[in-house]
C-alpha cells in the first residue's frame, strides 16, 4: 500500500502544481477580458459579444479546479467540534468515513457530469460557437481531481491510524 500511496501523493502534488498554474492563467485572462469588456462597452461603445460568456466558462473551471486545491489544503467548510473531541484512533476512523462518503458523492457527480457533457457535446455556445462539452467538462474533471485527493488522504490516514489523521479536512478558521 505504501507504493500506491507514494504514487498518489506524487500524482496529486503534480496535479496541484498544474492546477495552481491553470488558476492563475484563467484568473488573469478573465480579469483582462472583463476589463477590456468594460472599456469597450462604456468608453468605446462597441462591446464584445463573447466576453461575458467566456468569463462565465472560465469562472466555472476556476471553481471546480479551485475546489480540488481547497480540498488538498483542508480549506473546505466543515463542522469539526464533535470529531475534535474524539480520541485519535476514532478521529482517524471518522475522518476516513467522511472521505469515503464524500468520494461516493463525487463519483455520482463524475458519472452524471460526464453524461451531461457528452449529451451536450454537439451543442454550441451562443456567442463564441464553441462546443458546450468544454464548459460542462469542468464538473467531472474537478470531481475526479477531488476523488484522487480523497483517495490519497484515505491511504495516508490508514497508514497513520494510531496517531490520528495527519491533516484536517476543514478550514482552520472554522474548527470548534
Amino acid at each position: 500500500m505504501s507504493k500506491v500511496a507514494e504514487f498518489l501523493s506524487l500524482l496529486c502534488e503534480r496535479l496541484s502544481a498544474v492546477s495552481k498554474g491553470l488558476l492563475v492563467l484563467l484568473g488573469a485572462a478573465m480579469s483582462v477580458i472583463v476589463l477590456l469588456q468594460v472599456i469597450f462597452r462604456f468608453v468605446i461603445h462597441v462591446p464584445f459579444p463573447w466576453s461575458e460568456e467566456i468569463a462565465r466558462y472560465m469562472m466555472i473551471w476556476m471553481g471546480m479546479v479551485g475546489a480540488f486545491l481547497a480540498l488538498r489544503h483542508g480549506r473546505h467548510i466543515g463542522v469539526s467540534i464533535f470529531v475534535d473531541r474524539l480520541p485519535p484512533s476514532w478521529k482517524a476512523m471518522v475522518t476516513i468515513l467522511v472521505q469515503v462518503v464524500t468520494m461516493g458523492f463525487l463519483c455520482i457527480v463524475v458519472r452524471y457530469g460526464m453524461a451531461l457533457a457528452i449529451f451536450n457535446r454537439t451543442q454550441l455556445s451562443p456567442a463564441m460557437q464553441i462546443p458546450m462539452i468544454i464548459p460542462y467538462m469542468a464538473i467531472p474533471v474537478g470531481a475526479a481531481l477531488m476523488i484522487l485527493e480523497l483517495l490519497r488522504g484515505i491511504l495516508e490516514d490508514l497508514m497513520h491510524m494510531r496517531e490520528g489523521p495527519k491533516r484536517s479536512l476543514t478550514s482552520a478558521t472554522l474548527e470548534g
